[in-house]
């Protein structure tokens, strides 16, 4: 199988990650660039030589010098985590510190098939390499480094292209004080058509509770065959009777903007929740529309955005920033340093105010966007803190489908600040609670349309509900 290398692009969730967790919960926050791929050794199947293999990519692609020891024994580690949790003893010692490089695989191989002779093949070969190969690169606490299984990855190949990734009803979910909130329905989606609205508490799945449950394992019980049925119990507002609908499930297909109107006294309100080929333009068109139909000011929400492309990015920037501003700066493995500036004519006028909302779902390029915006004084940051997971990444696909993503340039603000680790810190921190979410109300939307009301020296009156806020003109 010939070696490919991708674009990166991420899974989407609406959890608080930690940074310890972002890979896992994310799963590829991705800012995405392209650079010539590098020849790395093939395996033939999911065993020891994928694990091998992710190793041989790390050492000539990651951004920073490896030590091959380091990484093997946390793949050893998570061979020693999942053998236990099978009820298996196994005697899986690290490596010593100074065994050689060629010493080091070949004594993890013996480790390797050790693991599979205990487990009596109850754990499958693949298994065991897929868990030691996600420890591995979890042993670099890198947000952006980290593996996908094949169909995680045929998933992200087709939402790059703008296609169908997955089978479902549309909706993306946000957990909040250990209650499960639905955060977007997905325009033209089935959650859509049956009626279902931001915050909707989520109270059900085909008549199980989803009380205790994870996000993920949630939404493996929303998605399933196209043509399908599940059934959604919701409940809207505290003391409403809970009721259920039954939904069809069909490809979902993910647009880059959610929503883009102007709502009363000529607020814009644009949901912008990925950056995929083509957003820049998208967006550049939802502005000129808005414009047309009176805009005034400007309510950016990247929140729950995962990032994307870099170019993408940048040509969001260009519309809203004059020429010449550094938007971010990239660091090389060999410390070649470059700066990324605007390009063109902005499309909004300096005198449109602009309001970005953020969350701790905000990641990457996304974050990038906010202080940029921040950073040159063109609009007020309102929410909560970002994820904090901003470095540049490729994802380069292995012999068994699955891929590694991996970070090849170190990422900063266009005046030169980290945000890997710390993320954006709005202008205006407003956070987002379950009292608020059980009477329909999204405080930070409300707050940032307020403030936008204030720039444009309107009076104080606000709405208190999402209702409100998108009822028609």
């Amino acid at each position: 199988m010939a070696a490919r290398e991708r674009d990166l692009r991420g899974l989407r969730t609406s959890s608080g990650p930690t940074r310890a967790r972002i890979f896992a919960i994310i799963a590829l926050l991705g800012v995405a660039v392209l650079v010539p791929p590098a020849p790395v050794p093939r395996a033939h199947a999911a065993d020891a030589g994928l694990v091998l293999e992710s190793l041989g990519v790390l050492r000539a692609r990651y951004v920073d010098q490896i030590n091959t020891v380091t990484l093997l024994n946390g793949a050893i580690e998570g061979l020693r985590a999942i053998v236990s949790n099978a009820g298996v003893k196994a005697e899986l010692p690290p490596l010593g510190a100074g065994t050689n490089s060629w010493q080091a695989q070949m004594q993890f191989r013996a480790r390797f098939d050790a693991a599979a002779a205990a487990t009596g093949g109850r754990v499958p070969k693949t298994t065991l390499a897929y868990a030691a190969v996600q420890a591995m690169t979890g042993a670099l606490h890198d947000s952006h480094t980290g593996f996908i299984t094949p169909d995680q990855n045929r998933e992200r190949q087709a939402r790059q292209r703008g296609q169908a990734a997955f089978s479902g009803i549309g909706v993306v979910l946000l957990p909040r004080d250990g209650r499960l909130y639905v955060r977007d329905v997905i325009p033209g989606s089935p959650a859509e058509a049956a009626g279902l609205r931001p915050l909707d508490r989520i109270v059900g799945i085909d008549n199980v509770s989803v009380a205790g449950m994870q996000i993920d394992q949630v939404a493996s019980l929303i998605r399933g065959a196209a043509g399908t049925s599940v059934s959604v119990t919701l409940q809207r507002g505290p003391g409403a009777a809970a009721e259920s609908v039954t939904i069809s499930r069909r490809p979902i297909q993910i647009p880059a903007i959610f929503q883009a109107k102007v709502l009363d006294s000529g607020i814009g309100y644009l949901q912008l929740y990925q950056f995929v080929n083509h957003t820049g333009a998208d967006f550049r068109g939802a502005l000129e529309r808005m414009l047309a139909d009176g805009m005034r000011a400007l309510v950016l929400d990247v929140r729950a955005n995962h990032g994307g492309y870099l170019h993408e990015l940048t040509a969001v920037l260009d519309t809203l920033l004059p020429p010449g501003k550094p938007v971010y700066r990239e660091t090389t493995r060999n410390g070649f340093m470059h700066t990324v500036t605007t390009s063109a004519t902005p499309l909004l006028l300096p005198s449109v105010p602009v309001i970005v909302l953020v969350d701790e779902g905000s990641a990457s390029a996304a974050e990038l966007l906010s202080a940029a915006l921040q950073e040159h004084h063109r609009a007020t940051v309102v929410g909560a803190k970002t994820s904090g997971a901003v470095e540049a990444s490729v994802l380069i696909d292995l012999s068994d489908g699955s891929a590694l993503s991996v970070t090849v340039q170190r990422l900063s603000t266009g005046l030169g600040k980290r945000l890997e680790g710390t993320g954006v810190a709005p202008d205006v921190t407003i956070p987002q609670v379950s009292n608020d979410l059980e009477q329909g109300r999204d405080t930070q939307l409300v707050r940032g349309i307020a403030l936008a009301r204030q720039r444009l020296g309107l009076a104080n009156a606000r709405p208190t509900s999402t209702v409100e806020v998108f009822k028609p003109r």
